[in-house]
């Protein structure tokens, strides 16, 4: 009867022990596929915070390669048909919560600003990638605006609005580039546009696809009477492929204020012999807004070194000159909220001989 007892217990201890490990190991893979599921569902209400964990590190933990659904392989090819040459620009800026509901972003959007076609599969995986700083009545009126044109493509495409935070001075061609990293972190994407906060295509036929070459979409603004700005200007939006965008080192980090990094980028593309061409609906309306400042006479002598400066200045240099504080899925796009080391950036420039 001794040994009999001894032997229940025995066993009554390694079912304990067991049942606690199978405890553990429930509870902690429950929780992984709750972070899994959270994605797969849409629910994208993870915030990346600073000391809490990047996209990178979003990826590994939910085992997924892209925060966003994959595609389907066996649905049939998107058919672009009955796309306008001339639209109606939308100019009213609603209220962010009616805007949701006019663009029936519940319905048409997971949460990031995510749009993949009903029932057929798009090419191309887009990104858009949109540098912000305190416009808020233009970004409004540009994601009525660009929802409904790339949607009308049947297009499949997130929107990423990188911000700056305030206290240094805007830096847009760093915030591009953080861009272009920050969405390859999340998601596969093959092609990125560039667009800027303030312009809005006015033909639907101007399609955000990447081909073999660089594409400059805004050639002709409204407020210039659609004439061209001047010969080389490539501003505004441009898309690119993943590898053309990578060859020719993205962006330069070092321009601070209103204008330069443009030009240098399309200085970079004759540098590397790259292809580029011109939208063949280059039309755009050109919002409002109070200008920012202009170069001084050290950033145009920043542009004078441009041919100095194409390997070591761009995207694989950008380690040091950036925080990345938060990303959040709203309903209409992906917010990568990022701070601007400027010692960091002012290093560099001394680098080059220039001081501001």
């Amino acid at each position: 009867m001794s040994v009999h007892r001894e032997l229940v217990c025995l066993l009554v201890v390694e079912v304990t022990f067991v049942s606690i490990l199978v405890y553990v190991y429930l509870t902690s893979h429950q929780i992984v596929n709750h972070n899994t599921l959270i994605h797969k569902q849409g629910h994208f209400n993870l915030s990346v915070k600073e000391g809490n964990i990047s996209p990178n590190d979003l990826r590994r933990e939910t085992g997924q390669p892209c925060v966003f659904p994959e595609r389907s392989p066996s649905l049939v090819p998107c058919q672009q048909n009955n796309l306008s040459e001339k639209r109606r620009i939308l100019n009213e800026s609603l209220p962010w919560i009616d805007l949701d509901a006019t663009l029936n972003a519940s319905m048409t959007l997971l949460p990031g600003g995510y749009h993949q076609p009903l029932g057929c599969a798009s090419p191309q995986r887009l990104a858009i990638i949109i540098p912000y700083r305190d416009r808020e009545v233009n970004l409004k009126i540009l994601l009525n605006n660009l929802h409904r044109v790339l949607q009308k493509q049947q297009a499949e495409y997130a929107i990423f609005v990188v911000e700056q935070e305030n206290g240094t001075p805007f830096n847009r061609g760093l915030i591009k580039n953080i861009g272009y990293v920050e969405a390859k972190a999340l998601c596969h994407f093959d092609c990125f546009t560039f667009q800027d906060v303030d312009l809005v295509p006015e033909s639907e036929r101007n399609t955000y696809w990447c081909g073999a070459r660089a594409l400059h979409h805004s050639r002709e603004l409204d407020i210039l009477k659609y004439r061209i700005f001047y010969k080389y200007h490539f501003g505004g939006v441009i898309t690119f492929n993943d590898t053309l965008f990578s060859t020719v080192n993205g962006y330069s980090n070092l321009y601070f204020t209103w204008g330069g990094e443009d030009d240098d980028l399309f200085q970079r593309l004759l540098e590397k012999k790259m292809p580029y061409e011109y939208s063949k609906y280059p039309r755009y309306t050109a919002m409002t807004h109070k200008n920012d400042p202009h170069h001084t006479k050290e950033g145009r002598t920043l542009y004078g070194k441009r041919h100095v400066r194409f390997k070591n200045d761009g995207l694989n240099s950008m380690g040091r000159l950036y925080r990345l504080i938060s990303v959040d899925y709203k309903p209409l796009y992906t917010r990568i909220y990022v701070s601007v080391n400027q010692t960091e950036v002012l290093t560099q420039l001394k680098h080059y001989g220039i001081r501001l």
